[in-house]
């Protein structure tokens, strides 16, 4: 027979990250020769692949500011939140737009000139950069902050992944890439570069489940009882329901309680998830007996 314990919001103990739960048992229980496996859980898809936690909200592009005749480094701060890479290039276009960097073609549609862009033949998150004109082309107008003409020269924005950052994580590249600026270049032609390693655009991508009473003597570390992939889109609910239940033993000892944390896959620490409308539900049953274990 399986007993069900029942965890919900109200017993989240951490309110800020909504990842740690504490169930009292009505009295002290002594378990022995117990399991304990996740029956279901549902949760919002709520957690951020960009935040100051996962220390990937900067990089960094460079421009030519004609007024003072150099390069200046621009950095880029992302909010922190849920990214598509779609996403991450219409925030690349809204930096470009608040710093007047763009022009407005003969249809009234703006002008960049770097984005990012899926690759999926080749998985890759491409940056790709486009030519700055040295005059402003026929039909064309710019903004009234426009300062970026190089001389009698065309030049490319270049994209920075700085080692401060682990931007490039997501987008999958080496730490430290800068894109070709290349001037007086006058075709014209896009420059794109691709990933070098398989983007990670959620480094979450799997939740897990710990539960502290549990031991498994397989595992490291060995109170994890469950592992929740998110298979839904962002901001819709996941819903998790094994077919069928993988038990795993409980200490022998006596409990008031139980502490279940749900954490990020790669440091091991509670994640933090906007949305606290959770519900957990555990199994807790007797260890199948065998004729070996009765010897």
């Amino acid at each position: 027979m399986v007993n069900t314990v029942v965890l919900k919001s109200t017993n989240i103990t951490d309110t800020t990250k909504n990842s740690t739960f504490k169930y009292d048992f009505p009295n002290s229980i002594n378990f022995k020769d117990m399991e304990l496996g996740l029956i279901s859980a549902s949760l919002y898809y709520s957690w951020f692949n960009i935040s100051d936690e996962l220390g990937n909200r900067t990089f960094n592009y460079t421009l030519w500011d004609a007024t003072a005749g150099v390069n200046t480094i621009n950095v880029i701060t992302l909010d922190e939140g849920l990214y598509e890479i779609g996403d991450l290039n219409k925030a690349l276009q809204f930096e470009f737009i608040q710093k007047g960097f763009y022009l407005v073609d003969q249809n009234g549609d703006n002008v960049y000139f770097a984005e990012f862009l899926v690759n999926s033949v080749k998985n890759s998150v491409d940056i790709v950069t486009y030519a700055v004109p040295s005059t402003l082309p026929s039909g064309y107008t710019a903004p009234s902050t426009w300062n970026y003409f190089y001389s009698v020269n065309t030049y490319y924005p270049q994209i920075i992944l700085p080692p401060t950052s682990n931007f490039n994580e997501i987008i999958g590249y080496e730490t430290g890439l800068a894109t070709s600026q290349v001037f007086g270049n006058t075709e014209f032609t896009p420059k794109t570069v691709s990933s070098s390693t398989a983007p990670n655009v959620n480094p979450n991508s799997s939740v897990l489940v710990e539960v502290n009473i549990v031991d498994n003597p397989y595992g490291v570390p060995a109170n994890i009882i469950y592992a929740i992939v998110p298979n839904v889109g962002v901001g819709s609910l996941i819903y998790v329901a094994p077919p069928e239940y993988a038990f795993v033993p409980v200490r022998d000892g006596v409990y008031n309680g139980l502490t279940l944390r749900l954490l990020n896959k790669d440091t091991l620490e509670p994640l933090t998830i906007k949305d606290s409308q959770i519900t957990i539900i555990l199994g807790i049953k007797e260890k199948y007996s065998t004729s070996k274990d009765k010897n």
